[in-house]
């Protein structure tokens, strides 16, 4: 007898969170877009153009309040994501004329160099979304899981530390099951980069990092 209340007690609780979950209208999707980021080094030593990059997510959204439905609805969303994002850059060496006495002797002069570097990221975002209509507001931390950098053709290398959280704010736009989605992608604390090239180091030079997306997806 005990044991068949506690198995309908769990059957009890399994049926009450599905129809929470039912409720609640979990959603899941996919989006793809197209990503611009800057990188910039605060140093006169080096220089980093960027080119557009290109995005790919999976996404869910959880309703945790709502209020009517389809376009006329609003309601508060948890919107937990895995960004998968990759971004070009081409770094240029401006030299070391402007270092103090002490350092040339130390590191070789690379100036003039170019080199294209490929950046490879995947990020975890976990937003607060706000619908009101078709119209979602979006925001929270970003979470970096990976940040390789790779170099593909030239002789400079950057290794950066990236801060293992950031944040997003954003909007979209919701027709049918067809969302359009822009981001702005910023980062708490300064990155500490070192920079190779030709034997030499450059340890812990300063920059930052930021990002726009626009992307299209689907939500189911």
């Amino acid at each position: 007898m005990k044991k068949f209340l506690i198995l309908a007690a769990l059957v009890l609780a399994a049926s009450t969170a599905a129809q929470k979950v039912s409720a609640q209208k979990v959603q899941i999707g996919a989006r793809v877009g197209i990503t611009s980021q800057d990188m910039e080094l605060k140093t006169s030593d080096f220089t980093t153009d960027s080119k557009l990059g290109w995005h790919l997510a999976a996404v869910a959204r959880l309703r945790l309040v709502g209020f009517g439905s389809g376009a006329l609805g609003a309601g508060l969303f948890l919107q937990p994501e895995i960004v998968y994002s990759q971004n070009n850059y081409k770094m240029h060496s401006q030299g070391i004329l402007n270092m103090p006495p002490i350092v040339p002797k130390t590191r070789a002069d690379h100036s003039g160099e170019t080199s294209k570097i490929r950046m490879q990221t995947i990020d975890i975002p976990l937003l607060l979304s706000a619908k009101v209509s078709i119209v979602r507001v979006q925001a929270g931390p970003v979470f970096n899981l990976m940040n390789n950098y790779s170099s593909v053709d030239g002789s400079l290398e950057l290794l950066p530390t990236r801060p293992a959280v950031g944040y997003a704010l954003g909007a979209s736009v919701d027709i049918g099951l067809l969302t359009i989605d822009g981001r702005y992608h910023g980062e708490f604390k300064e990155l500490k980069n070192n920079i190779k090239g030709g034997g030499s180091t450059y340890e812990s030079v300063k920059g930052s990092l930021s990002s726009w997306s626009l992307g299209v997806g689907v939500m189911f």
